[in-house]
């Protein structure tokens, strides 16, 4: 009941969002996808769905169109690993010993022949458990950093982009399953929603919230692509 009180709260604000400015619209989506409600927003928990839910009312909310497989989402069942060195293992009923995850995807349609992917991870760590840096602590985890910060710079550019740069299409992803092993990326990467072969290239956001006292950015992954390198070395100088 306290989840979807937080839900139903959240959303009233979205309607009063309009003269909100981009930092602010981005600090309301940390707050409530870190709220203590969520109880940290572990995969397949009522914390997880209700963030999932309210990334896809954001998208709606800016004209997102959806572009998972039902309407903006897109879900995946799996087993625990029990074995470490083993892959964790989809399945396509539910039971008592599965995990169903859910990812969020939204899409810019602008007849362009290129798409680029925008993701980030929205779910986290829960109660604890394992990944998490004090074992045993049952404490809320709400990973406001890892990866709610990401998760609102996403949506937040879904909205800066809406209408602009048309020179590609955007497709947008709040992944889930992130913090169990990359489950929600590496199931939609098996199972796509749109041709991959028509993807320019793909940024993640993850942890962008939290500079370090030098104020410096830390973009990873420049070498797959030789473009990316190009680009940032073009703009050096606007960061200086």
């Amino acid at each position: 009941m306290k989840q979807l009180f937080v839900l139903v709260f959240f959303l009233t604000i979205i309607s009063c969002k309009k003269n909100y400015t981009h930092k602010d619209l981005i600090k309301e989506d940390v707050a409530f996808l870190a709220d203590d409600a969520l109880k940290g927003r572990a995969t397949g928990t009522e914390g997880e769905l209700t963030a999932a839910k309210y990334i896809a009312d954001r998208f709606k909310e800016m004209g997102v169109d959806p572009k998972g497989t039902d309407g903006y989402f897109q879900k995946f069942t799996f087993l625990p690993k029990t074995d470490p060195h083993k892959d964790t293992e989809y399945v396509t009923m539910n039971s008592d010993s599965t995990i169903t995850g859910t990812n969020v995807i939204g899409y810019i349609d602008n007849n362009a022949e290129e798409t680029i992917i925008i993701g980030a991870h929205f779910d986290h760590l829960g109660l604890g458990g394992d990944g998490s840096l004090h074992r045993g602590d049952t404490d809320i985890h709400n990973g406001a950093d890892d990866n709610a910060s990401g998760t609102a710079v996403m949506i937040n550019l879904a909205s800066r982009l809406k209408g602009k740069n048309t020179n590609n299409n955007f497709l947008f992803m709040a992944f889930s399953g992130e913090e169990m092993g990359l489950l929600g990326s590496n199931y939609f990467v098996k199972n796509p929603t749109i041709d991959t072969k028509a993807v320019n290239y793909m940024i993640n956001m993850d942890m962008v919230g939290r500079l370090k006292e030098d104020k410096t950015i830390a973009v990873y992954g420049v070498g797959t692509s030789p473009r990316f390198s190009q680009t940032l070395n073009s703009l050096k100088g606007d960061f200086n």
